[in-house]
Parts: C-alpha cells; sequence; structure tokens
C-alpha cells in the first residue's frame, strides 16, 4: 500500500509542476507570438518528455496542434539548451518543416528561461 500512495503523490507533484511549467511557458511564449497568433493550449509532461500545443494562428482558420514526443534539454556553461527528437502536427506541411527545421537541432533556450529548465527535467 505505501508504495501506492508514494507514486500517487509523486504523481499529483509531476502534474502539479507540469501544470504550473505550462502556463508560465504559455504566457512567455505569447508574448514572442503576438503578433503571428496565440498559444491557446499548453500541456507538458516532463515525465514522459512530451509537450502538446494548440495555436490560433493569423490566417489559419482552424487552430493547429503540434506535439513534441521526444525531447531532450542539456546544458553546455551557462547556456541551456532543447534538442527535439520527434514531433508532430496537425498539418502535413507544419509535420515536414517540424522534422527538416527543428527536429535534431539544439534550440538555446533565453537566459531568462533557463530557469524553466530544471523544472521540465
Amino acid at each position: 500500500m505505501g508504495s501506492s500512495v508514494t507514486k500517487g503523490v509523486r504523481g499529483f507533484f509531476y502534474r502539479s509542476k507540469d501544470t504550473a511549467l505550462a502556463f508560465t511557458a504559455r504566457v512567455a511564449i505569447n508574448r514572442r507570438l503576438n503578433s503571428i497568433g496565440t498559444m491557446t493550449e499548453l500541456s507538458i509532461d516532463t515525465k514522459e518528455k512530451r509537450i502538446w500545443l494548440r495555436l490560433d494562428l493569423v490566417g489559419e482558420k482552424e487552430p493547429i496542434e503540434v506535439e513534441i514526443l521526444r525531447y531532450h534539454l542539456k546544458t553546455k556553461g551557462e547556456t541551456a539548451y532543447i534538442t527535439i527528437e520527434e514531433a508532430t502536427a496537425s498539418r502535413e506541411w507544419l509535420t515536414v518543416a517540424l522534422r527538416e527545421f527543428v527536429v535534431g537541432q539544439d534550440i538555446t533556450i533565453p537566459a531568462k528561461a533557463a530557469g524553466l529548465l530544471k523544472l521540465l527535467t
């Protein structure tokens, strides 16, 4: 019984951390996206290393959904990076663009957001 209680408590804290992290990240990302659209939803699962988001972009009639199926975080010196290992989107062209230009690339995490990196691990 003790181990199931521990797993339940651990799961609660993971979900709480993930929810707080997603809210903070969504606010920060929307500041950057404000001229092209809005991220309306963001879900982060730090345990499974998955991210799901929904975007309302200028010129798009329907929301776009993006799912990052695996990511990896690392730091080199004082700089933090995220590497998307696998991603898909609700638009085929965007899935292809993600694979071509994003998957496998080290994306620098701004210094202001680097503190969030510890929460993503």
